[in-house]
């Protein structure tokens, strides 16, 4: 079964949150880094704004990361 939307949203906002925590970024320098407003980040972490694909590859390319892991998407193996 698909997750829903809102599920959807929850996830991802998780991850953004984690994965900037685990790399060592505060919201301002993360917001540095891609060229946005600290206000633009936190907003996709906690007041539900929609990070957009070209904002996200930005995020992920600072991580190293890809953008699956980016929104949280379990790999195949943990949904099995």
């Amino acid at each position: 079964m698909l997750p829903t939307i809102d599920q959807c949203k929850k996830t991802v906002t998780g991850s953004l949150r984690y994965e900037r925590k685990e790399h060592g970024y505060t919201q301002n320098a993360l917001a540095d880094a891609i060229k946005r407003d600290s206000s633009t980040v936190n907003g996709w972490e906690g007041n539900g704004g929609s990070i957009s694909l070209a904002d996200a590859w930005r995020v992920a390319d600072v991580y190293g990361i890809s953008l699956d892991q980016l929104a949280g998407r379990p790999r195949p193996s943990q949904t099995a």
